[in-house]
């Protein structure tokens, strides 16, 4: 997964091509100006820019700027319209590639790709022959020597880039308004659902990398989970709603006003959970055809954002205090253990989501203040030796 710059005046181009970028794998900083899209690639690197060409932010003026301040930085401009001498006079300027109207996945992708190859302009000195000249055994041994250190080198790095990521906790990702978690451990897939866009968005674990988004046309997913060999997603307007676990995650059945201001939702191989942070509660549930609330439990903590059930404990994600709980099943109002998250504490990012993926949590997050950044996803480390016991 590559980070791209993305420089477009208009807010509806900007999400258009975020999200073909996101299902293309990438994730992106975008900017609405060209100071804002100097400061991208000054504070986060990008592998390369993508810019709107358009009436008021000239593709042009954006490449010479950008090329000035990262001369080998690759700058692909995504045309509104079809216009070839357009193309032609961009390339000529310095863009990489120039993609036309309509966009598409099909048609950015390859672009970005291309792209993201450009390794800048290669520069090699030539020297005069020595005088007078090594032996050639000694040339031969010089040279064993170089590709033996080459090759050493080139090992450690890999093991450091490996090492790397599997340290690495976090993950930034192609949206910003991150709304429910959920593992599923039949694919190993995290889900992550985000209201905005209206979309459910499946990533793989090892990087974070977008394996598949789901959008729908009707819903705005506020929570996810799996359970019963079915996917359940809440809606915003309180909607319950249960999806074939399909490639199109189709919608079976509906329990409309069956869960309103519902911010979490969790199976414990009997009952389902879910909870409401506007009344501080928790509502246990019966999976007949009404979903029928068998108990309401005051919650003990200050706002829950998330459930979810780990194989013997219900636990929930408190955004108010940036902690999780383990709540007795038995007396959900009883937390059993509480854990702080140190990842929030400066207070950056809001918790939104919870998963467990039978070894440890995930959260997802929303950067803080709203819209001032993409949204990201947590891995906490071995939470046993953290817990205290209240």
């Amino acid at each position: 997964m590559a980070t791209l710059g993305l420089l477009a005046d208009d807010e509806l181009d900007r999400q258009r091509l975020s999200l073909l970028a996101g299902e293309a794998g990438h994730a992106v900083m975008p900017a609405d100006r060209i100071a804002a899209a100097v400061e991208v690639l000054r504070e986060n690197r990008p592998r390369a820019m993508l810019v709107v060409d358009g009436p008021r932010g000239d593709a042009a003026v954006a490449v010479r700027e950008i090329l000035r301040v990262a001369p080998l930085m690759p700058v692909v401009v995504a045309l509104r319209r079809r216009d070839a001498n357009r193309a032609v006079h961009l390339m000529r300027l310095g863009a990489a590639e120039v993609v036309s109207s309509p966009w598409s996945r099909e048609a950015l992708e390859p672009c970005l790709s291309k792209a993201l190859r450009f390794q800048g302009t290669a520069f090699s000195v030539v020297y005069a022959p020595p005088r007078p000249a090594l032996p050639y055994y000694l040339l031969a041994v010089l040279v064993f020597f170089a590709a033996a250190f080459g090759y050493l080198a080139l090992q450690r790095q890999e093991r450091q880039g490996r090492e790397a990521l599997a340290k690495r906790s976090y993950w930034d990702l192609p949206y910003k308004h991150p709304a429910g978690l959920a593992y599923d451990d039949q694919a190993r897939s995290l889900w992550s659902a985000d209201w905005f866009t209206q979309s459910l968005y499946e990533h793989a674990p090892a990087d974070l990398s977008i394996k598949r988004i789901i959008h729908f046309t009707a819903q705005m997913p506020s929570s996810v989970a799996f359970a019963m060999e079915a996917v359940w997603s809440v809606t915003a307007k309180g909607a319950i709603v249960r999806h074939m676990r399909d490639a199109a995650l189709t919608p079976v059945q509906t329990y409309k006003d069956a869960a309103p201001h519902t911010a979490g939702i969790a199976y414990d191989g009997l009952y389902l959970w879910t909870c409401d942070p506007a009344r501080r509660a928790i509502y246990k549930r019966l999976t007949d055809a009404e979903l029928t609330v068998v108990a309401t439990y005051r919650y003990p903590g200050a706002e829950p954002a998330a459930l979810v059930f780990d194989g013997k404990s219900l636990w929930s994600l408190d955004a108010g205090n940036r902690e999780l709980i383990r709540h007795n099943l038995e007396r959900p109002d009883e937390p059993t253990g509480r854990v702080s998250l140190p990842e929030y504490a400066d207070g950056a990012y809001k918790p939104r989501g919870l998963a467990w993926d039978g070894t440890r949590f995930w959260t997802s997050a929303e950067k803080l203040p709203k819209d001032s950044g993409p949204a990201r996803i947590f891995q906490h480390a071995d939470l046993d030796a953290m817990i205290l016991r209240r």
